[in-house]
């Protein structure tokens, strides 16, 4: 495959952008553009470029927005969210960065601005958790005309989609189900009979971490269908598999001290970025300061019960799993294909694995670079498990 980066790291988030050009959320010349610009493995480089693409994405939506042009306007302002958002994605070796937060900030800010000028409908709102916080969340519903009959299901082509943001949970959780019950609470409460949305066919869809997440979702009745978009099993497993044996191994049965394994961590951290950028990204959503904390919070994100009985048996819901087999993350054979193992007990009409081989193929960690490819087969799954019919497209 040609690279755009030596670096896997830095090629694949580069891929990431570029790769959502078809789908508003970039311009192919305003990359290749940003790449002239980035120095491979420096983390400024890459923030100064994408930041100076978001502006300038920002000042063609507001010519655009003066003359009328909503069209012009929606997707250059598409695209200077997804460059704000990369832009400050290699900052987090250090969360104090106050650079990540406006990147954040201004990122949301524009994606809404472009969306609003988009065909369909778009509602904000807060939906309460705990402790007083609240989930900034986003309802998506289609233009009237593109919309299947009946009621709408969620997350399906022309149907509903509700998205929420979790920057108000100071500490990433676990038992993401907590917050998805508050999702479905104030879906079925506040929404559902306004909107017209069906509560008998919800969907959840989740990538990465979140392919992990959305099967924490699942285990609720009210889910109909589950898409895990290369999630792991148990991510200490995952960060295991990286490391030395002897290392890990002895850090786990106590014979290595904390001390040591934080000095090694640190001192290897030292000369590799990739590996610094994971300690310091972890380090910040799990709320502790040291790698071997960071260690034992990853231990926490396991669909393997305390018991000994698998989260995964609560689910009853249709499921497809997929895996990516060029991934440097969450391998096929120890996530993808034993996720799908462990949902032995639903029907063979309710699951489905795909592990994709190859770029073009969905082979890359979260379908990157094959988001085409990655709609046709989730939506071919979904119109099966919620028996939606649509016109033949045949010429």
């Amino acid at each position: 495959m040609f690279k755009f980066f030596k670096s896997d790291f830095f090629n694949f988030e580069f891929l990431r952008v570029l790769a959502v050009s078809p789908f508003y959320g970039a311009e192919t010349g305003e990359c290749l553009e940003s790449r002239t610009k980035i120095t491979d493995g420096d983390p400024e480089s890459w923030y100064r470029a994408w930041t100076l693409q978001a502006e300038r994405a920002v000042k063609i939506a507001e010519e655009a927005s003066k003359h009328g042009d909503r069209v012009e306007a929606s997707w250059a302002f598409i695209h200077a969210s997804n460059y704000y958002r990369s832009s400050e994605f290699f900052l987090h070796c250090n969360a104090q960065d106050p650079r990540i937060l406006d990147a954040i900030q201004k990122s949301s800010n524009v994606f809404e601005r472009g969306v609003r000028l988009l065909d369909g409908e778009l509602y904000t709102f807060d939906i309460p958790f705990e402790d007083n916080i609240s989930l900034p969340a986003r309802l998506f519903l289609p233009p009237t005309h593109k919309r299947v009959t009946g009621k709408l299901p969620i997350l399906s082509r022309m149907a509903d989609s509700i998205r929420f943001d979790t920057r108000g949970i100071t500490r990433m959780v676990p038992d993401w189900e907590r917050v998805t019950a508050k999702v479905l609470d104030y879906l079925e409460s506040k929404l559902a009979a306004k909107h017209n949305i069906d509560m008998d066919r919800i969907a959840v869809m989740g990538a990465s971490l979140g392919g992990y997440l959305v099967l924490r979702a699942a285990g609720d009745p009210r889910v109909k269908a589950a898409i895990s978009i290369d999630g792991c099993y148990d991510l200490f497993d995952v960060t295991n598999s990286r490391m030395p044996n002897w290392f890990i191994g002895g850090w786990l049965r106590g014979w290595l001290s904390d001390g040591f394994f934080n000095f090694v961590v640190n001192r290897l951290t030292a000369g590799n970025f990739q590996l610094r950028w994971e300690f310091g990204h972890s380090m910040w959503p799990y709320g502790v300061d040291n790698p071997a904390d960071v260690m034992r919070q990853m231990q926490r994100f396991t669909l393997r019960l305390e018991d000994g009985k698998e989260y995964l048996d609560k689910l009853k819901c249709a499921t497809l799993v997929t895996g990516a087999a060029d991934t440097f993350y969450f391998v096929p054979n120890i996530n993808a294909e034993r996720l799908y193992q462990k949902l032995g007990h639903l029907d063979s009409g309710k699951k489905e694995l795909w592990v994709g081989k190859g770029v073009h193929e969905g082979g890359l960690q979260a379908k990157t670079a094959s988001t085409a490819l990655s709609h046709q087969k989730i939506f071919a799954f979904l119109d099966t498990q919620f028996s939606i019919i649509r016109s033949s497209t045949a010429v």
